[in-house]
């Protein structure tokens, strides 16, 4: 048998050339799921919003609109179960039920669990972010970080959000997302399918709901005593002495805003005391149809008469409920009713907002006293039923 020579490769020979390693793949972009799972969070604690003021503060539907909105302590009780929504997520599972449902997950700058104050510490910079609206400062500030699209918070804590791996059981989240939205529309729609058992008032440029088995009682209206009478009164009530609801308006010659309020509240307070009126506590700060407003709770001869006053510029609006103990509970139901349904018509708003004079605080609180002394003396009357006075 021959030999058969085998080739034998030289060092000559051309060796197949590997290609260069090309760029390493950087981090995904995660901003679309980030925004998706802001505004699935957003919605649930908007269902929140809406049943905590079907319960305790203004829930309105009217006209195809709605309107829910706390003031006050409420308001503040909804900020903390707001930013404790947050926390106590991500402080125990790093996910919300937004970042749950979009397979994402918070993570520390080390790709590990964050501490229990990193979370803390992204949750309340979240109010910087919202600022001024919407998570907009947020927002930018995860356009300015690349594709680690890190907002103020999560710079500040060194946190990051990542995919979750593995993700398991997402759908679980459906369930309190569904459970509180499927809740905030069945009380929007019990308000609109009983906006049928109200009375709607307008004129003046205003417009407000109160209880369908009322009436109003503004003929029995025997006049104002102030030295300045209300460019307009509206009394409504049961039918029964010394209950009643009358709402008025006054002509201000100096502007009454957020910035001023707090000097107006107390020149109000003042002045009730010192016409024979008990005021029950601080004045509450409140908003009536949008503008900035004070709540104060009295005592007068026969009843109670909590008092509403509310500011559009050089127009005061006041909201005085009187009751006694037997009708407690629905006047102040139709209190709050006419309070949360108030709306100021485009014209009227145009009216009550000049641009506002340049004067002395002292000018100013004189303005506001004389307006307080104006609400006070004017009132509604008719046989057998005590003075909103």
């Amino acid at each position: 048998m021959s030999d058969v020579d085998v080739p034998q490769a030289s060092s000559e020979d051309p060796v197949p050339a590997t290609p260069p390693p090309g760029p390493a793949p950087g981090p995904e972009d995660l901003l679309g799921l980030r925004v998706a799972a802001a505004l699935i969070d957003l919605a649930l604690l908007a269902g929140i919003l809406a049943i905590l003021s079907a319960a305790v503060g203004q829930a309105n539907v009217s006209d195809g609109n709605f309107s829910v909105y706390l003031t006050g302590t409420w308001a503040l009780v909804f900020l903390a179960l707001a930013l404790g929504y947050y926390f106590v997520l991500e402080a125990w599972a790093g996910q919300t039920v937004g970042k749950r449902l979009l397979g994402l997950r918070v993570l520390s700058a080390a790709g590990a669990r964050p501490s229990v104050w990193a979370v803390a510490g992204r949750t309340l910079l979240r109010i910087v972010d919202w600022l001024p609206a919407l998570y907009l400062a947020g927002f930018i500030t995860m356009l300015a970080t690349g594709t680690r699209r890190q907002r103020i918070g999560d710079l500040a804590a060194r946190t990051a959000v990542a995919r979750a791996v593995p993700v398991r059981h997402r759908g679980l989240a459906l369930v309190p997302l569904a459970v509180v939205l499927l809740a905030a529309a069945g009380l929007l729609v019990y308000r609109a399918a009983s906006a049928g058992n109200t009375l709607t008032y307008r004129a003046n440029g205003v417009s407000f709901d109160y209880p369908a088995g009322w009436q109003d009682e503004t003929g029995y209206n025997t006049g104002t005593s102030g030295a300045v009478p209300p460019l307009w009164t509206i009394v409504v009530g049961p039918g029964t002495p010394h209950d009643a609801i009358v709402v008025q308006a006054y002509r201000l010659r100096l502007a009454v805003t957020a910035r001023n309020i707090d000097y107006a509240a107390h020149q109000l307070e003042s002045v009730m005391q010192q016409a024979g009126l008990a005021v029950q506590g601080a004045p509450e700060k409140i908003t009536m149809a949008g503008l900035p407003g004070l709540r104060f709770r009295l005592t007068e001869t026969g009843g109670a008469s909590p008092r509403v006053f509310a500011f559009n510029g050089t127009t005061e609006y006041v909201v005085s409920c009187q009751y006694t103990a037997a009708t407690a509970a629905e006047v102040t139901r139709a209190c709050d009713q006419v309070v949360g349904s108030f709306h100021v018509g485009k014209a009227s708003a145009a009216q009550g907002n000049p641009q506002p004079p340049q004067a002395q605080a002292s000018t100013q609180a004189q303005q506001q006293a004389q307006a307080s002394t104006q609400a006070q003396q004017s009132g509604a009357e008719r046989p057998g039923h005590a003075s909103a006075r």
